[in-house]
This record gives structure tokens, sequence and C-alpha cells, in this order.
């Protein structure tokens, strides 16, 4: 047991040792040098994916134009220092050929990068890989191919839709940063306006493509499904590991799905408010400058004994009719025919009535709270579980012998049901075939069933 814990691997301690972090991920000068040895081997400038330390030099030299000015001195020794540092996790060094190329961490170095920078959003390939899980799952028939799943499959899947959520949370990002750096442009030039519109467009493509994503995630459902189905087959510690490893991912991908749509649902309507609070002085502009067009332009027309205004180009005059109209007015002569005062009366309350009305009002209040606590919790459970059935609660908070509590449950029960029918993302289905029965209670249910839309 003893022996066990000392190869106890640790990673934080592991990278903090010494100078493994900076050997693993090198400095700026280094790692652009890399990613320009990277894309020559791409290109095919390197035929065998092996280079010389010309190249190196070179590749340092090219992304960092000013390091020479300051290793003037002894720019080869500094040089060196890089490579020898590279050499730990990046590069290879083949003394017979005095050649050197990429180390496996390296090329994973470079296309994570790579990856990550050029992403793009396809929620039919997310579809078309769920769909492929799914097959694969099913023809999944004892523990050894279960297994693979998970540690072949499930695996080579989850950085692919991860990247997706990540696209999209970046996209918000990048869109925010535009509009800070184009808030001081002209008004007059409409620049600002024309950048408030595209950004306004890319959220509504974004959330779009959040609905596409969620679409695509359809088939997550029946996996975890049939997957919870097989592992109840096999008591085995590694599949209660996958399996729950798995539903902890599923559930976070809908939870990070739902912070992107609360973060667009947060700045969108800041967007187009700034929208409409600078398109007002603009209109205002415009406005000023139509007038002044009419008065300068205007012509005083004499037609017989009338004189009219000419309006320049081709506006139209304006021509109304007014209705005149004889209103009769009755006024009452508060000198002549005086209001007779009424007697006030006092009312005044005993503290008994005062004591139980308060009460009574206290009572309210507090119902309020319990109720919207229920419906707190009835939500985080929907949102956790998928699902409930909302008939249980009734029992659950009713009490045989407590008849505020059965006041409680019917109003928790119609909130609820008011409350979940209004928002989208559920919906509510009562079955009057099934009825619910508790011993302790002459009251029935109907089953009421609440889910959260996928």
């Amino acid at each position: 047991m003893s022996s066990a814990n000392n190869h106890t691997f640790h990673f934080l301690s592991e990278i903090s040792k010494e100078n493994t972090y900076n050997l693993l991920f090198p400095e700026a000068k280094a790692g652009l040098a890399i990613v320009w040895l990277y894309e020559k081997m791409q290109n095919g400038v390197f035929p065998q994916n092996s280079f010389k330390e010309r190249d190196i030099h070179e590749a340092l030299r090219i992304v960092n134009p000013t390091i020479e000015n300051y290793k003037s001195r002894h720019p080869r020794e500094h040089y060196n220092a890089l490579i020898s540092n590279l050499l730990e996790y990046f590069l290879r060094y083949d003394e017979e050929r005095q050649e050197y190329s990429f180390k496996e961490y390296a090329y994973v170095f470079c296309q994570q990068a790579h990856n990550i920078l050029k992403a793009s959003f396809s929620p039919t390939k997310i579809e078309k890989i769920c769909f492929a899980l799914h097959e694969k799952l099913k023809q999944s028939k004892d523990l050894d191919t279960f297994l693979d799943w998970f540690r072949i499959d499930f695996d080579i899947f989850k950085p692919q839709l991860k990247s997706q959520l990540d696209f999209l949370d970046r996209q918000i990002d990048q869109s925010v940063a535009s509009l800070r750096e184009n808030k001081k442009l002209s008004l007059q030039e409409g620049t600002i306006l024309e950048t408030l519109r595209q950004i306004d467009e890319r959220f509504e493509l974004i959330r779009g493509q959040n609905k596409e994503l969620r679409i695509a995630f359809r088939e997550i459902e029946q996996i975890r499904r049939l997957m919870e189905s097989n592992a109840s087959a096999y008591d085995h510690e590694e599949v209660d590991a996958r399996v729950h490893e798995a539903i902890t991912f599923f559930q976070e991908m809908r939870r990070t799905l739902s912070i992107i749509d609360k973060r667009l649902d947060r700045i969108q309507p800041k967007i187009r408010q700034l929208f409409s609070n600078l398109n007002k002085p603009l209109f205002n502009t415009r406005v000023e400058r139509f007038l002044y067009h009419l008065v300068e332009n205007s012509t005083e027309v004499i037609e017989g004994s009338k004189k009219t205004i000419r309006l320049p180009g081709n506006i139209l005059p304006l021509s109304g009719f007014r209705l005149q109209q004889d209103l009769t007015i009755v006024e009452r002569k508060t000198d002549l025919f005086p209001v007779k005062p009424k007697k006030r009366l006092i009312i005044t309350d005993p503290p008994e009535m005062k004591a139980s009305a308060f009460a009574s009002f206290q009572n309210r209040l507090n119902q309020q709270d319990e109720i919207s606590y229920w419906i707190d919790t009835l939500q985080r459970e929907v949102d956790m579980h998928e699902q409930l059935r909302l008939s249980d609660y009734f029992f659950q908070i009713a009490k045989p012998d407590d008849p505020h509590t059965l006041t409680l449950a019917i109003a928790v029960i119609y909130r609820a049901m008011g409350f979940f029918e209004r928002q989208e993302q559920y919906t509510v289905s009562i079955d009057p075939e099934k009825i619910i029965h508790n011993t302790a209670f002459k009251t029935s249910l109907w089953e009421i069933i609440i889910r959260r839309k996928t």
C-alpha cells in the first residue's frame, strides 16, 4: 500500500519542479520559431520533416527581428541556449545526420493552437459524430467492447464537442471586443451605427448556431440512456467511473449552452438600446437638415388673392381639413352653489382586530416565500434530471395533520404549472389515466410530468 502511494502522480507538483513549466510552455521567441518550422513542414519545405540548425536560427531571426539587437554580441550562444531548452520536449537531434526533427509534443502543441484559432462551427459534424457514437455503442455487446467505446470513441469525441462550444463563446468575446474598439468612431459618418448593426446581426447568428447545436445534441440523450442501461449489466469499477464521467460531461455541456444563451440575453438588449440611443441624435440631425432645405428652397407663389408656399422638388404640400365644433360648456359656480361639507367618519379598529389582520398578512407573506422556495427547488431538479413528476411533490409538501401544508401544496402545484408552462425550455404534460394516490390522504391527483426540452 505504501509503495503504491509513493508512485502516485501529482500533476501540480511535477510541473512546478525546477524549470519544467518553462520547458513545456516556452517563451514567445522560441514558441513562435516552433510554429514557423511547423508551417514550413506543412508546406513541404522540409520533405523528410527534418531540418538543420541553421533553419532553427533562421526561424528565430524571422519571428523575432529584434533578437539580435538584444544579443548582438553573442547571438549564436543565445540561439544555442534556446535550442537546448527546446530539446527537452520539442526537438529531437540526430547526431549522425546532424539534423533536427519534431517530437510528438511539438506537433500536439502546434496542432492544438492551430485548431483553436481556426475553429469553424459545424453542428452537422457534431450530429454525425453523435450518431456514429450511438451506433458503435449499440454494437458493444460485452464488457471489453463497452470499455473500448469509452477509451477510444468517446474520448476522441469530447474535445471536438468542446471546441464547438468554445468557438461560440469566443465569437461573443470577439463581438464585444469589436464594440469596444469602435465605440469612439464618428457618429456623423454613421460608422458606429453600422458596427452596432453588424454586431447585433452576429449575436443573432450565434444564437441561431447555439440552437442548431442543441438540436445536434438530441442524440446524446439516447446515448446516455443506452450507456446507463449497458452499465447496469456490469458490476465493474471502471465502468461506473466512466459512466459517471460521461454523464458529468454531458451536463457540463448543457450548462455551457445555457451560459451562452444567458450571455446573449444579457448583452444583446444593451447593444440594441445603445443603437437606439445613438440613432436618435443622428435622426434629429437629418430632420434639421430637411427643415433647413425647406426654408432655403421653398418659394412664395401668389395665386389671385392668396399666397401659397411651393415646396422644393417633388415634395407635395400638406393639405388638411379642420372641423369646427360648437361645444356647450356647463360650469358650476362654486361661489353661488357651494358644496355642503360631509361629516368625516373616523374608524378605529380594536387592537385584537389589528393583530389578527397583521397575523393573516404575515402568514400570506410566509406562504409566498415557501412557494418561491419550492418553485426554485423544482426548477433545479428539472434542470439536473431533465424531468420530474410534480404530483409526488404534492404529497411531499402536504402533511396529514397540518391543514396549512395542504393549502401550501395546492398553491405550489398551481403556481409551478403556470411557471413551467410560460417557459419555452420546459413542457408540462398531464395524464388523467394515471391517478397518484397516497394512503395518508383522501386526495388523489392526476400524474403531472415536467420535462426540460433538449
